[in-house]
């Protein structure tokens, strides 16, 4: 199948479409709500609570399924 092929070539041209106008949030204090920000990002990339998330894990799977007969 060839797009190209499937085309109309008689149809009208849009020239111009109305576009909403986007819907814009003031904040006041900016370098707090980066803070904030960062401060959440930090505890998701934590390296220490990952490893132990992760040993964790492995271990309620181990014991899940390794008594398994």
């Amino acid at each position: 199948m060839i797009i190209e092929d499937e085309r109309v070539l008689d149809a009208p041209i849009e020239i111009a479409r109305e576009v909403p106008s986007p819907n814009l949030e003031f904040v006041e204090n900016e370098p707090d709500r980066f803070q904030n920000f960062m401060g959440r990002f930090r505890q998701i990339r934590n390296a220490e609570a990952h490893y132990a998330f992760r040993n964790a894990l492995i271990d309620h799977l181990w014991e899940e399924y390794s008594n398994t007969e």
